[in-house]
């Protein structure tokens, strides 16, 4: 039983810097802390003793084991600071659960990241999805590209970072909105506090106001005191992603918020002072957000006083090898390989595609082609088909000849494959991509017609018009 709630919170936190689990009298049945400096779990000399001994400053009434315990409900990513019975006094985030046995409570088990001055993780090991502070954020160095329009997103990062301005950054789905925005932070006088990221559409809508405010005791059945990522990033930059899919009237609070300053947690009558550099992110154009009301335009006044657009990967192909070469890097770091580069030849195809996923969408590819390769470099056929076939289904969709044609032509490639031909070796011949393929679809279109007892019943099969199959059939001298 005990292993299961064990197996619970390593899945919640599996970088936490101390676990904790008490019985129904209080008393420290396991204390474990992860050693920063050997990297290992040592016992942290609490275990035998009543938990408000070991913390004397806390009561059974603020104690999360205890609450946990009283309420049978969980009490998640509370900050608390506490001074422990050897005088160390520590600021830690915590998530703690009754332990249920046979239908009773007999305990409570609680796993912490600990925070160092400034909000930021004590351990080095915080998971970089966390919506928290602290994983090691990127600078403006990181960003790949010699590209122009890279050039200048740098620049503007810079020069936002001179200043405390709301920035406004505008890019589509795998720009790297996140990494400019910390960017942002690590250059500005802010770098030595709290960076806190969410992704606004990443939370049900009825709890994105409590995670951004905060909570009060008793404001709804459960409700705990809690700051809210407002308040932890008091000092620091709150990074709002995807700003664009928040509620309308939540973004009238955020504004107000922004304004004056000054937050109220839900279900408190007091307002609490917050110093708070606003970064924001949208993923689509501002003409399209403002126009289909997705985000108020006062809103858009406050927040977009220096705004940062990140260009598509297809608008600054020459950055393609050089992203390729650091995923290559990354991907040998991360599996032990020795992978040395891309091809000529699949660099050449990597460049030419149009990448809707951006950046994110070469990442992946890159990856793919690590899982597939068995050799020193990445070649055309190590590369997604999709990426293959992308040029020549357009040439096929513009000239009206689709459907089964297409599928053939790429059950022809796999039958290559499957015997052994190289087709990086055909290329590096001589043979231009274009001239192979339309060798592919002469040989598909004489296979088809030898089989068919007219023009009308090829044409059926393959899927076309009879105007497209004649076209074809003059254009390669059938």
């Amino acid at each position: 039983m005990m292993t299961n709630y064990l197996e619970k919170m390593m899945h919640i936190y599996n970088t936490m810097d101390s676990v904790l689990i008490t019985n129904l009298e209080g008393v420290v049945e396991y204390s474990a802390i992860f050693d920063e400096k050997d990297h290992s779990i040592k016992n942290e000399g609490y275990t035998g003793k009543y938990l408000l001994d070991v913390y004397p400053e806390l009561t059974r009434e603020t104690s999360t084991h205890f609450r946990a315990m009283r309420t049978g409900k969980a009490v998640l990513d509370e900050v608390q600071t506490v001074t422990d019975l050897n005088g160390m006094k520590l600021t830690f985030v915590s998530n703690t659960y009754p332990i249920e046995v046979e239908g009773k409570i007999v305990g409570a088990i609680e796993g912490t990241v600990i925070l160092a001055e400034g909000g930021k993780p004590y351990s080095k090991r915080i998971k970089e999805e966390s919506s928290s502070v602290g994983h090691s954020l990127y600078q403006v160095e990181d960003m790949i590209g010699h590209s122009s329009r890279i050039q200048a997103v740098k620049e503007k990062i810079l020069r936002a970072a001179e200043g405390d301005s709301t920035v406004l950054i505008v890019g589509e789905t795998g720009t790297g909105k996140e990494i400019a925005a910390q960017a942002i932070h690590s250059h500005s006088s802010r770098r030595d506090q709290a960076f806190i990221s969410q992704n606004c559409s990443a939370i049900p809508e009825s709890l994105l106001e409590s995670t951004l405010f905060g909570t009060v005791r008793g404001s709804y059945t459960g409700a705990e005191d809690r700051k809210g990522l407002l308040e932890l990033a008091d000092k620091g930059t709150l990074f709002l992603d995807e700003l664009n899919s928040m509620n309308i009237e939540l973004q009238g609070k955020i504004l107000k918020a922004v304004e004056e300053q000054k937050i109220r947690r839900l279900g408190s009558e007091k307002e609490r002072k917050i110093d708070v550099r606003i970064i924001s992110a949208i993923n689509e154009g501002v003409a399209q957000v403002l126009e289909k009301e997705k985000m108020r335009k006062d809103l858009y006044y406050r927040l977009g006083v220096f705004q940062i657009e990140l260009p598509l990967l297809k608008e600054r192909r020459e950055d393609v090898p050089l992203l390729i070469q650091h995923f290559i890097q990354y991907y040998n770091k991360k599996g032990q390989r020795k992978i040395e580069e891309c091809s000529q030849l699949a660099e050449r195809l990597l460049m030419d595609y149009d990448w809707p996923g951006n950046v994110r969408e070469l990442k992946n590819v890159i990856e793919y082609a690590f899982n597939m390769t068995r050799g020193r470099d990445i070649t055309i056929n190590n590369l997604p088909e999709h990426l293959v076939y992308d040029k020549r289904r357009k040439e096929q969709e513009a000239s009206g000849l689709t459907g089964d044609l297409l599928g053939l032509d790429v059950a022809l490639n796999q039958q290559g494959d499957e015997q052994g031909v190289d087709w990086e070796t055909v290329l590096e011949n001589g043979a231009t991509l274009g001239a192979l393929l339309d060798d592919y679809e002469k040989q598909i279109l004489n296979q088809v017609l030898e089989g068919s007892a007219s023009v009308t019943e090829a044409a059926d099969k393959l899927g076309v018009s009879r105007q497209v199959l004649n076209y074809k059939i003059k254009k390669h001298g059938l």
